[in-house]
Formats: structure tokens, sequence, C-alpha cells
């Protein structure tokens, strides 16, 4: 198994060195990605996990609050 991992690395590390490696544009693009990232997903993240801990809120009220230890 190892030797297989080894064989690939230097395989892709080949082809890094064969093909110019990481240039000026591949630095960029990743950087634009992450940029896209920042503004796009994460936020869209916050308004799921608000979802989520919103109805995990109810639950707990409802069901085990509301059940197990129901107001006298």
């Amino acid at each position: 198994m190892k030797e297989k991992i080894k064989r690939e690395a230097a395989r892709i590390w080949t082809y890094i060195r064969n093909n110019g490696g990481f240039g000026l544009y591949e630095v960029i693009g990743i950087a634009a990605v992450l940029i896209v990232a920042a503004f796009v997903v994460i936020p869209g993240f916050r308004n799921f996990a608000q979802g989520i801990m919103g109805q995990m809120d109810s639950w707990v009220n409802d069901s085990i609050i509301g059940k197990i230890f129901p107001a006298s």
C-alpha cells in the first residue's frame, strides 16, 4: 500500500514538474475560489445552522421539557 502511494506521489510530482508546476494563474484561481466561498457559502451555512438550532430548540421544548418535565 505504501509503495502504491509513493508511486502515485512520484507520478503527480513528475506531472507538476514537467508541466511548469503551479504558476501565478493557479494561485490567483485558488484565491478567487476562497474569496467566493467566504462571501457565498459561509453565510449560507450560517442560515442553515440557525435553522437547525431553531428546530432543535422547538423539539427540546415540545418533546423533552413538555413531556418529561411538564409544568405543574
